[in-house]
């Protein structure tokens, strides 16, 4: 989508919208890039935003380019190119690590007057290794590394052009280009009654057990005696087996409501004493040669 013609000052957001931004750990760049961040973080979808102007084959194309290939980033950084890395280019020249990391050279300016926006849908595993790649670590890779909703986009979009009308004036310029052939659809699962009690550890009133899915928005497609056909909607990507069912289930249902037997018991594995000494000689030996020690949780996110 094109937005030009942009007569208000690319250097000025309004102070709620940069308040807003401040106070989510932002510090406000231009209104033009402020607003992508903010509709990012209000829906969860990253949009990009070049300045049209420096596409100069006004054609935008999403491929791979030959390893090695230099690309300098939004942060001065000169990096070298993966053959796997997939780029949004201006032809043959590279604009973005896509999901990950804007160029310098097609950034926006306070001399920017037409803005080209893209919003899209990336796979998480890709995504994943190119900015692990060139050690990044930015909020777009970090949604599109987790799964976003592919029906965002057009939403966001739009979205994103409104508001920067609204904080930058100009006007839409283009219709939406949009490059999606084969539609996503629902997720569809089936899963036994006799399943959800039995990994629950609890019997939950059937009837309850559909009005919880129907309030997170499951669709019931079929019902049977034993079985639910159910379809989850694009922005759970989360929920994909039945077991991630059931823990929706059980997080709405309430865990403090489930009874637990007295006669549960548990148990800890015998340690190896020979093996706990030689690895708290080594710490010690290590720690004073300099080295630091960090005990973490087992349990990490």
């Amino acid at each position: 989508m094109w937005c030009s013609n942009l007569w208000g000052e690319c250097w000025s957001l309004p102070a709620k919208l940069q308040n807003k931004l401040k106070a989510i750990g932002l510090t406000p760049i231009n209104n033009i890039v402020d607003a992508t961040n903010y509709v990012l973080h209000e829906i969860g979808q990253p949009l990009h935003a070049f300045d049209a102007n420096k596409i100069s084959s006004k054609t935008v194309q999403v491929k791979t380019l030959a390893k090695g290939t230099s690309f300098t980033t939004l942060d001065g950084v000169k990096r070298e190119l993966h053959e796997e890395d997939l780029m949004i280019c201006d032809g043959d020249k590279p604009m973005c690590i896509a999901g990950v990391f804007g160029g310098i050279d097609s950034g926006i300016t306070a001399a920017t007057k037409e803005v080209f926006l893209e919003s899209a849908y990336f796979d998480p595993v890709r995504i994943r290794k190119t900015a692990k790649r060139h050690g990044l670590n930015t909020d777009a890779s970090f949604r599109f590394e987790r799964g976003i909703d592919i029906e965002l986009c057009e939403y966001a979009l739009k979205r994103a052009a409104l508001l920067i009308m609204e904080v930058a004036g100009g006007e839409i310029t283009s219709e939406i280009s949009d490059d999606y052939p084969n539609k996503v659809k629902p997720h569809q699962l089936t899963i036994q009654f006799e399943y959800i009690n039995k990994l629950i550890g609890h019997e939950i009133p059937r009837e309850y057990v559909k009005s919880i899915l129907t309030s997170l928005d499951i669709k019931i497609n079929s019902v049977s005696e034993t079985t639910l056909g159910l379809s989850v909607p694009t922005y759970r990507v989360d929920v994909t087996r039945p077991a991630d069912v059931v823990e929706e289930i059980l997080r709405i249902y309430g865990y403090n409501n489930i009874d637990f037997s007295d006669q549960l018991t548990t148990s800890m594995p015998k340690g190896d004493k020979a093996a706990d000494t030689i690895e708290r000689i080594i710490g010690q030996q290590l720690a004073n040669l300099g080295f630091l020690k960090f005990i973490t949780t087992h349990l990490s996110n």
